[in-house]
């Protein structure tokens, strides 16, 4: 396997510029994931990695080589499309072998030991005699991946391969390609706009918007500690509460008829801004129903709108009398449509942005 390395990498179309600058390192064995809206970059990053997109400047290293220039099939990658491209004229067996037979550098027992070996791996040695054009989304799916591992590359790459799949069937593949790349240890970079998918499986994420890197980090990192207000926006499940605020004093923020009063550690970073435009927000997880808050708590009166009850929680849309929604997360079926209180926020987790644009940056 290898390290790959991305130095200022800028991809463009014509007037378009589907890459800016992007640089990046990823270690050996590392499984990083690239997610981000349509058109942000995600897919042309991959593809300049893959070969089939050539850099308008920048390079790509893997190792100490500069492949930048070099085509697909010298630079001992696998890729696995949301189009799987199988071969429907050959049988699972035939279609996981063909990379090593297109290799021509290894006998038939040592290709069937090979294919055997890495159908076990994805669980799809139940069905290798079978014809591709008989087989499930599901089946075709592992045919694809064991496919890409067979020839044991030092770069796996995966563009949206899960897009078109239920959601329980998702959940297995994720688990198994996640169990394979541990075991293996491959270097793996996995394109998605599904941003669960990319907390659930990543080492690390780059969430990328409008040809940009707006933050690297681990998944806790990135939810917990959103570099900038796009970033709280997209990541996370149900979405992050904004509000659009002005300072109003120290510690007070404005935002039409609400008013919120800061802690002191929050306050502090506040200081000397009166007047500024600032969003505050607040996870749906972070808030809490309250009949009567305790004095002090910053809190928002409330009217439940909308309940959806998932297992043992409840996501609530509620409103405040400015029209304005809130979402929050609680046991289920603790409140009902047109009931009215307040939702606490926890003062531990409150987070706050310079401004309302995509590229604010965090405050506290």
């Amino acid at each position: 396997m290898a390290d790959v390395t991305i130095d200022n990498l800028t991809k463009r179309f014509g007037s378009i510029v589907a890459t800016n600058e992007i640089s990046l390192d990823i270690a050996d064995g590392e499984l990083v994931v690239l997610v981000g809206p349509s058109g942000c970059g995600k897919t042309t990053t991959l593809r300049s990695i893959a070969g089939l997109e050539t850099p308008t400047s920048g390079t790509i290293t893997f190792d100490d080589a500069d492949v930048t220039d070099r085509s697909p099939q010298d630079r001992d990658i696998s890729m696995v499309f949301q189009d799987l491209a199988l071969y429907p004229h050959m049988t699972a067996a035939e279609n996981i072998a063909f990379p090593l037979h297109a290799d021509g550098q290894q006998v038939t027992g040592t290709i069937d030991e090979n294919v055997e070996e890495v159908a076990r791996a994805t669980n799809c040695d139940g069905f290798l005699e079978k014809q591709v054009s008989d087989l499930s989304g599901g089946q075709r799916q592992r045919i694809a991946l064991a496919r890409a591992l067979v020839r044991e590359p030092e770069v796996f790459l995966m563009d949206e391969p899960f897009s078109d799949l239920d959601e329980l069937l998702k959940r297995q593949l994720r688990a198994e390609v996640m169990r394979i790349q541990k075991e293996r240890g491959i270097t793996m970079i996995h394109v998605t706009h599904d941003q669960e998918e990319a907390m659930t499986m990543g080492d690390r994420l780059v969430v990328m918007n409008d040809g940009e890197i707006a933050q690297i980090g681990d998944p806790d990192t990135v939810y917990s500690e959103p570099s900038n207000l796009f970033v709280a926006m997209f990541i996370g499940s149900p979405q992050i509460n904004r509000f659009d605020c002005v300072v109003a004093g120290d510690g007070v923020l404005e935002s039409g008829d609400l008013r919120f009063e800061l802690p002191v550690e929050d306050a502090e970073a506040l200081a000397g801004a009166t007047g500024e435009e600032v969003a505050l927000c607040v996870r749906p997880r972070h808030l809490t129903w309250s009949e009567d808050p305790d004095d002090g708590a910053l809190a928002v009166p409330v009217t439940v709108i909308v309940t959806e009850q998932i297992g043992t929680e409840d996501i609530v849309r509620c409103e405040t009398e400015d029209g304005v929604e809130v979402t929050a997360v609680v046991p289920a079926n603790t409140l009902e449509f047109g009931e009215e209180g307040y939702l606490v926020f926890d003062p531990d987790h409150l987070h706050l942005f310079d401004g309302y644009d995509d590229s604010a940056e965090r405050l506290n």
